[in-house]
């Protein structure tokens, strides 16, 4: 029955990054979002952050030193336990990791493109970004913290907005540049 509860909330939180209101949140430069989700041995994380959080810069990756800096951005997330450092004990992985912007071309960022994927060539200002990242951990049970990382590896980040669904309890935090450690139980 314990699984069964903490499926549906972390449907219920997960589902909430896909709401039409949650897509028309205000669109502010220093500012993500971040949805935790523990799920048995699982940790699931969706990052929605504007680019110029991560990159510098908005527009389309067109020339080189764009492109360059694009590449070099999506290798540190696909890095994902070194951006979300979780508790050693627990020994987790990453296993997946997507990621997606209106204004990157996918193979800059290393995911094969599909029919549908489109990028907005005229985008010249508030270009999203999103991840989504899970993490496998050998020992769950010793899970008791992440220290989000992204403010080192990424100097656009002011403060990150946190949702966090634990098979115990609920959360919200803001993490900032000197408090970036997510802490349960």
């Amino acid at each position: 029955m314990k699984h069964v509860f903490s499926s549906v909330a972390i449907s219920a939180l997960l589902c909430t990054s896909f709401s039409p209101a949650i897509a028309h949140e205000a669109h502010v430069h220093g500012v993500g979002k971040l949805d935790v989700a523990i799920d048995g041995a699982q940790v699931i994380l969706r990052l929605d952050t504007p680019l110029i959080n991560l990159l510098g810069f908005e527009h389309p990756a067109k020339s080189t030193k764009d492109r360059a800096a694009a590449q070099k951005m999506a290798l540190q997330l696909r890095d994902a336990n070194k951006i979300f450092v979780t508790t050693p004990a627990a020994e987790c992985r990453p296993i997946s990791v997507k990621l997606a912007s209106n204004a990157i071309n996918p193979i800059l960022l290393g995911e094969t493109p599909t029919p549908a994927t489109k990028i907005n060539a005229k985008t010249s200002e508030h270009a999203d970004f999103s991840a989504d990242m899970i993490l496998q951990c050998a020992n769950p049970e010793l899970l008791k913290t992440i220290d989000v990382n992204l403010f080192a590896k990424f100097k656009g980040f002011q403060k990150i907005e946190v949702q966090m669904v634990t098979p115990k309890n609920q959360l919200a935090a803001t993490l900032t540049p000197t408090a970036f450690r997510l802490s349960w139980e």
